[in-house]
């Protein structure tokens, strides 16, 4: 509850700071999920044009209610031109389908967000985003108070080893985001500790033979369909996870590597303490 207080608080301090007038900003269409959440912390009062459709959905957006009070758009090159914002953010991949020469003849700027993987690469994207959309203030701000909550986590380390485990059976080692949080928070990588890198999928089999002390989980509705969530129903991860603790992160702050990711740090670390410490 605390956090989300903060976040909301957060929130209402950025878009009301006595920056400059949202007449004299860029105008902004953003067109992805992730590009959406950033956009929704930084933009000024009037300067967000639209945000794509999946970002009022609250099974997969983390500020649907507030995604809600902008037209929704799906993308497309011809809702961009129409619209006709100062900038339009958007993914490489979407890149790939929408040139940005086309928008440019429009008087369109595409700014394409990174997929950072290090808090430092969060904060450099936030920095940078807000920098172009004219809200460096408030980029900075936002930045200042993920720095200073990160600051706090790390204050106390969480002798943990902890495995992030979708139910499709991936999970995430060194070089990820999810790595990120979990030393932000004070606990091992279990698979990390394993020596494996980046994302993949960890065998049943190392599992049962070397759990970590606790699993995390996210309530990510790409992984929940009936044929991907099959590793997750299998009896013996069942029965391995019934005795072992299970972290789960709600709220949707997990799929997108940004600065809601100090929040499902904030949530991780809070139901962590309440484990007793693992011998």
């Amino acid at each position: 509850m605390f956090a989300w207080r903060s976040f909301v608080g957060l929130l209402l301090g950025l878009a009301f700071a006595p920056l400059a007038s949202a007449a004299s900003l860029p105008t902004v269409v953003s067109t992805n999920l992730c590009a959406d959440m950033l956009a929704l912390s930084l933009a000024a009062p009037g300067q967000l044009l639209s945000v794509s459709r999946k970002s009022q959905d609250a099974r997969v957006s983390s500020m649907p209610e507030l995604a809600r009070q902008f037209p929704a758009n799906d993308a497309s090159a011809e809702e961009i031109i129409a619209l006709h914002p100062d900038i339009v953010l958007a993914s490489r991949r979407w890149q790939t389908h929408n040139r940005a020469e086309l928008l440019a003849r429009h008087g369109i700027r595409t700014l394409v967000l990174a997929y950072p993987t290090t808090w430092q690469q969060i904060f450099d994207s936030t920095t940078s985003v807000a920098t172009q959309i004219g809200r460096e203030e408030a980029g900075a701000a936002l930045v200042a108070d993920v720095q200073a909550r990160l600051a706090r986590l790390r204050e106390h380390p969480r002798p943990f080893s902890a495995l992030y485990l979708r139910s499709n059976g991936g999970s995430a080692g060194a070089n990820t985001y999810v790595d990120n949080v979990f030393q932000a928070v004070g606990v091992r990588n279990h698979m990390a500790d394993v020596g494996r890198s980046g994302w993949g999928r960890y065998s049943l089999e190392d599992l049962v033979a070397r759990p970590p002390d606790v699993f995390v989980t996210a309530d990510l509705l790409v992984d929940d369909g009936y044929a991907k969530s099959a590793y997750s129903r299998h009896p013996r991860l069942q029965q391995l996870m019934a005795s072992k603790p299970v972290v789960s992160i709600g709220g949707n702050r997990w799929g997108c590597s940004d600065w809601q990711l100090v929040i499902a740090a904030e949530d991780l670390a809070a139901q962590l303490d309440r484990l007793d410490t693992p011998r």
